[in-house]
């Protein structure tokens, strides 16, 4: 800022030298300037530089100054020219005054607005574009006009030309700088001159008042400014005074307030018009009132907030809107990519052919790679279900395959084994998800599975605490929680689109399954074809393609064939390579049927899984334990077949083999019997591997697992540790009649079983033993046939529970105890019927109803409730001697337990 107090004291002895010039002349002459001989005007000071105007220079002989005479006309504008001298007995001192040009810099509209930092010009620029562009030659303008200095205004974007000028006489100081600012506005027109950042003109105004110079960090440029004044001004008078800086909207007059200035609101339609307004007006003084303009400040700090609060039901749904709006185009497809990166394994350095060839050839070949579970296990049973799946992989996405099997069995490991080759796989275990502890927990597990990120997880808890709150203030939901259905849905439909990027089939959703089976086939007859060229070399074109192609047989076959898609371009049209169809394996479906959130994760999967197969997108794998988990799959995908394996524990020969196949044969030559006791269940098989190999012997082995297995069992069974407060649905004597006939054999008949007194023909207690594990039930022809032990060595574990001659005897007292009391219920039950049927006789035993003897019917009933009698009497007799035979047992093993102590 330039120090007007410098200025002026300079300027009074400039005036002070010229009139003693004057005065002390006998003949006065023209003042002339000269190069040689100069005086040094008067100095500007700046707030960030002092620069001397050296750019005038004053003969030491003065001169009358020329007068400015003004010519009139009636129908020409006003001109001026400098011909007549003026005597020099005027005193014509300097004055001086200001100008603003409106569009020097970009406006600032707050903190946060960059673009002056941008485009800040520096000091020296400024005054020399002043000089040069914006203001006329000095030679060109009147009254001995000279620039006194700029003073930029950051925030106006505009600048202030601080200018002197000597006034004659016969002119007013009005008319003056009204000439002075015609001359600069004549100039900027005729040059044309615009800004280059943002395309618009610059206009020059006169400065009528007193610029209040500030830099006030809350105060910003607005289109509204505030005029108070003490005095009385109408509309019209504040019209004619703003109208000249640009287009107005609107002005109002507020309410007069006692002892308060009266204020008016000018709206101007731009901006930079409200600032020339400010910067030129301010100060002004007009019928003697003095015009304070400040800016209008129309949003205050808390008017946003205020009112976002006050208007909930209309702020929180656009809020929610915005947000669903932003996720959908920026998060949403960011999870689409994460996903589809990890179907398509991107970023899995160990799927990259080249890698797995060179590791192959480099670690590979030095050491000794681990043997595959499935290819060391040997099973001949499993190649029959391996290739059912495999015929079923290469089929079109028409159905769900449906691998059954109890925990254990290795069913995850056969159907990873079989799909280890495809290039697009996802993979759910649901053990993780139906374990989790929450809702939230279950969500999070669910995304990591499948790549969905970011998930924001937290910004749920915050909808809901939001919901809570406006529920509470306005007595309504505004809609800002997700239900956790809704979260599960939105995931596993963006898990669609992604499978649906990576689906080769995705294209033909609308084409049938014939059609798409019969480009598989074509595809698969020309991978064969292409497969018998490179080996048989007959084609030399493919046969240089073969040499050329490093790496892998699958590497070379893809080059050839995309040296074949490159010369026949149809090819594209009629491939569908089954490979590159997506498998989703959905593992440990139905695992737990009550849970938190169970019933609504089983359904959700169904159906979700339903709809890709409809689509024809996908080929779906579920893996499960649970013999009703068709059920919920048949309501999702209806009137189609499924393709079930059942697989089944190893035979004898088969788990040998898998033994022998990690443990060595010489070392361990007799393993028959340990393997006959643990059985087939692949799970106990390594288990029993790998305590061996850790040192133990393998009776000890067989020992340990055995052990814990009749813990399994007594837990599961008979409920003894009851410590979680689940209730069994089934009684402890109903599971140790089926567990006497297991131990005796290795299947029990499932009717048989069914039509035991303790069953009552009830199959409810045969599926809850099941789904436990403890027993699994054999299906043949569509109905149960069998029951056989849960696990191999659950057999063994049964026949060590039946060793136990007190727990046996215990069970065995209970089991006739509860038998007696059904039976005397029966006893009961009969004699009460031959006492109604005594009452129809008379004590000669003739009928009541004349006659003489009993109707043959009456005669026939008695004889039947006679016979069921004897027969529930001799029950009772047995269950009384089997009872009385357990408390001996019992009592005889107390007795040898207190003397052995």
């Amino acid at each position: 800022m330039y120090r007007a107090a410098a200025f002026s004291s300079r300027a009074t002895t400039l005036v002070a030298r010229r009139h003693v010039l004057l005065s002390s002349s006998a003949t006065v002459r023209p003042l002339t300037t000269s190069a040689s001989s100069t005086t040094t005007v008067p100095t500007f000071t700046s707030a960030r530089r002092t620069t001397p105007l050296t750019n005038t220079s004053v003969s030491v002989k003065p001169t009358p100054f020329l007068r400015t005479q003004k010519v009139k006309g009636a129908s020409t504008p006003r001109k001026y020219t400098t011909e007549t001298p003026i005597h020099a007995e005027e005193e014509l001192p300097l004055q001086y005054g200001m100008l603003y040009f409106d569009n020097a810099y970009p406006l600032k509209m707050g903190w946060w607005d960059i673009r002056y930092s941008l485009l800040k010009p520096g000091w020296r620029s400024l005054e020399r574009k002043a000089k040069t562009e914006l203001v006329p030659p000095e030679k060109n303008m009147p009254f001995h006009f000279k620039i006194g200095g700029i003073e930029p205004r950051l925030k106006d974007g505009g600048m202030f030309v601080h200018f002197s000028y000597v006034r004659p006489s016969s002119y007013t100081t009005k008319e003056a700088l009204k000439e002075i600012e015609s001359r600069c506005e004549q100039h900027l027109i005729s040059k044309g001159h615009y800004m280059w950042f943002n395309f618009q003109k610059v206009r020059a105004f006169l400065v009528k008042g007193s610029p209040f110079l500030e830099d006030l960090a809350s105060r910003y440029p607005n289109s509204r400014i505030r005029v108070e004044f003490a005095g009385n001004l109408n509309v019209e008078q504040l019209y004619t005074l703003f109208r000249k800086y640009g287009k107005i909207m609107d002005i109002s007059l507020l309410t007069p307030v006692k002892d308060m200035p009266r204020q008016a609101i000018v709206q101007y339609s731009f901006m930079r018009a409200s600032t020339s307004a400010k910067s030129c007006l301010h100060g002004m003084e007009i019928n003697g009132t003095q015009l304070s303009v400040t800016y209008e400040r129309t949003l205050q700090g808390n008017v946003i907030w205020t009112w976002l609060t006050n208007h909930p039901k209309i702020t929180v749904p656009l809020g929610g809107a915005a947000l669903a709006g932003m996720s959908f185009m920026i998060f949403d497809p960011m999870r689409v990519f994460s996903m589809h990166a990890k179907i398509t394994q991107l970023f899995n350095v160990n799927e990259y052919p080249f890698l797995r060839w060179l590791r192959k050839e480099t670690v590979g070949r030095l050491t000794r790679s681990p043997l595959d579970t499935m290819q060391a296990s040997g099973w001949r049973e499993r190649a029959h279900d391996e290739e059912k799946l495999r015929a079923w992989l290469r089929t079109a996405p028409e159905s769900f395959a449906i691998v059954h099997g109890p925990r254990g069995a290795g069913k995850t490991e056969m159907v990873e084994y079989v799909i280890k080759d495809k290039k697009h796989k996802v993979v759910i275990r649901c053990e993780e998800l139906a374990n989790a502890r929450s809702e939230g927990e279950l969500l999070t597990n669910l995304a990591k599975q499948i790549g969905y990120i970011p998930l924001f997880q937290f910004m749920n808890t915050i909808n809901n605490m939001v919901d809570v709150a406006i529920t509470a203030t306005t007595g309504q939901k505004a809609g800002l929680s997700a239900t956790f259905e809704g979260q599960l849905k939105k995931i596993l439909d963006t898990l669609s689109i992604a499978i649906q990027q990576a689906s080769p089939v995705s294209d033909l959703s609308n084409t049938s399954p014939d059609a798409i089976m019969k480009r598989i086939e074509a595809t698969l007859e020309e991978k064969t074809r292409l497969s018998e060229l490179i080996k048989t070399g007959s084609c030399a074109q493919t046969n240089s393609l073969a040499l050329s192609a490093s790496g892998s047989p699958n590497r070379r076959l893809t080059k050839v064939k995309r040296h074949r898609r490159e010369m026949n371009s149809d090819d594209n049209n009629t491939e569908c390579d089954p490979d590159e169809i997506p498998v989703i394996v959905i593992d440990g479906y139905m695992s737990r049927e009550k849970g938190p959130h169970a019933k609504e994760l089983w359904t959700y999967l169904a159906d979700w899984a339903a709809v890709l197969v409809e689509n024809h997108i996908a080929h779906v794998i579920f893996l499960t334990n649970n013999v009703s988990a068709s059920k919920p799959l048949a309501k999702s995908l209806p009137n189609m077949p499924f393709e079930h394996i059942i697989l089944t524990d190893a035979t004898l020969e088969s788990a040998l083999e898998f033994v022998y196949n990690h443990l060595d044969r010489d070392e361990y030559p007799d393993l028959i019997k340990s393997v006959q006791t643990i059985g087939g269940r692949l799970t106990d098989l390594e288990l029993f591997v790998q305590k061996i190999k850790s040192g133990q012997k393998p009776d000890d082995a067989v020992k340990d697992i055995l052990g814990r297995a009749v813990v399994e069992v007594r837990k599961n069974a008979f409920d003894f540790d009851n410590s979680d407060g689940r209730t069994l649905n089934w009684t402890p004597i109903q599971f140790w009649a089926v567990m006497k006939q297991l131990a005796a054999s290795e299947t029990a008949s499932f009717d048989e079983l069914k039509i035991h007194p303790l069953f009552k023909n009830d199959e409810g207690p045969f599926s809850a033993m099941e789904q436990a594990e403890l027993i699994n039930i054999v299906h043949k022809h569509g109905r149960p046939y069998a029951v056989r032990p849960g696990k191999p060595i659950y057999r063994a574990a049964f026949q060590n529970i039946l060793s136990d001659v007190g727990f046996s005897a215990v069970m065995d007292l209970e089991s006739s105890t509860h038998l007696e009391k059904e039976e005397m219920v029966k006893v009961a039950k009969w004699e009460a019927e031959l006492k109604e049927l005594s009452n129809l006789l008379h004590t000669d035993g003739s009928w009541l109803f004349g006659g003489g003897r009993a109707p043959k019917e009456v005669d026939t009933r008695v004889k039947w409730l006679m016979k069921k009698l004897a027969e529930s009497h001799a029950k009772v007799e047995k269950y009384e001697n089997e009872a009385t035979q357990a408390k001996k047992a019992v009592a005889s093993i107390a007795a040898a337990s207190f003397s052995s102590s």
